[in-house]
């Protein structure tokens, strides 16, 4: 259930000294009766459990919001289609495999990968198959359409593009590991990451490499972009920021453990979470830090950006709620099993997965939707207000 600062003094976060200001009226004044505004209203809803569904299996993709349906994949081999405002299932697509890829949804059509190896497009509506490709190991990548394009990489260690109409391939490019990164495509490039620990910039219409980025670590982490810089973790403990035009290091900032979550930035801020159990906001221009979060478990989960408040999921079984500017917990709610997926903030509501199976859905507090880079880039999950980008 949801806990505020308030409600729990056990729960976890720094605290901070209230001294009472010796101006303050003694009694209750003619102000004080003013109706709540709605943005109070919210603040007082938020952590509400709106609605809880559950999947066949442990939780697994982080969840793609359009058109008043929330699309996710399970570790019980399945794609669901549910219904935002209530929960309910209007459809399930079964795969040969779990599906850890978050579904992107575009044009009517949900794309999403499968550990059986395929990349599968489906009917939104109906959860039909359209097409489907197969590759030579697990897709645990999630798609990014651009265009008529769908790009994403694969446990054989390649990057594919494909036609978004029909499935078939249009380049491939190998590297030296499996692939877990989701790619992400800015100004005819594609960036994703490698676990032979490179950073790949790639022409979307050949393939043709631009530049690459090697770090010493496993890069799982998908690549955010703003501003012309590549924001990415490594397996390394390391975070960077690179030039999007040459491949050239900005900055790093190093943390004390892997880091496989994906960056967002909001607000000229950099927001990740690491194995290290911590969330971190970095200056995105100098890689300095504004604040950490200290969290109970590794944090798997990528963050997400909505009004002040990053949302964010930690492998101690907790979604939390954090202010931007100052790292202070608004709120946090407590799953029971890890959350690693990546949340999504859409009209007023937070959707994220627990890998206790359930699919949650949560007064966000803040009105409005994600607003950070890698939800509005269409990376590892997105709302309705990302709809592909220009090639």
């Amino acid at each position: 259930m949801g806990v505020s600062d308030d409600e729990s003094l056990e729960a976890k976060g720094d605290y901070w000294d209230f001294e009472v200001d010796a101006d303050l009226p003694d009694s209750v004044g003619e102000d004080d009766d003013d109706e709540p505004t709605e943005a109070d209203l919210l603040r007082r809803r938020a952590g509400d459990q709106e609605w809880t569904a559950t999947t066949g299996g442990l939780g697994g993709s982080s969840p793609t919001v359009v058109g008043g349906s929330v699309y996710l994949g399970g570790d019980d081999d399945s794609v669901y289609a549910l219904d935002a405002a209530t929960g309910e299932e209007e459809w399930t697509f079964q795969t040969g495999d779990f599906v850890e890829s978050a579904p992107t949804v575009i044009d009517g059509r949900v794309f999403v990968g499968s550990d059986d190896g395929t990349v599968y497009a489906l009917d939104a509506d109906a959860g039909r198959e359209v097409w489907s490709f197969q590759t030579g190991g697990f897709v645990g990548s999630s798609p990014t359409v651009v265009g008529n394009r769908l790009y994403v990489g694969s446990g054989d260690g390649s990057i594919y593009a494909l036609s978004a109409a029909v499935g078939t391939k249009l380049w491939a490019v190998p590297t030296g590991g499996a692939i877990h990164s989701s790619p992400t495509v800015v100004g005819g490039t594609v960036f994703i990451g490698s676990d032979d620990g490179t950073v790949y910039a790639l022409s979307t219409e050949s393939g043709e490499e631009r530049w690459t980025f090697q770090t010493d670590g496993a890069v799982r982490s998908s690549p955010t972009v703003a501003d012309g810089t590549v924001y990415v973790g490594s397996g390394d403990g390391t975070v960077y920021a690179i030039d999007a035009k040459w491949g050239e290091e900005e900055w790093s900032y190093g943390t004390d453990d892997v880091v496989h979550s994906s960056p967002t930035v909001a607000e000229d801020t950099l927001f990740i979470g690491g194995d290290d159990s911590t969330v971190y906001a970095l200056d995105a221009t100098s890689g300095d830090r504004v604040w950490s979060f200290d969290t109970d478990g590794r944090v798997w989960s990528s963050p997400t950006v909505a009004v002040d408040v990053a949302f964010v999921g930690s492998n101690d079984g907790y979604l939390y709620a954090l202010d931007i500017n100052t790292g202070q917990r608004r709120w946090m709610y407590d799953t029971g099993d890890w959350v690693d997926s990546a949340p999504t903030v859409v009209s007023e509501t937070v959707f994220f997965v627990s890998d206790d199976g359930t699919v949650y859905a949560l007064c966000a507090g803040v009105k409005g939707a994600s607003t950070g880079s890698r939800v509005n880039l269409g990376t590892l999950g997105h709302h309705g207000g990302w709809t592909g980008g220009p090639e």
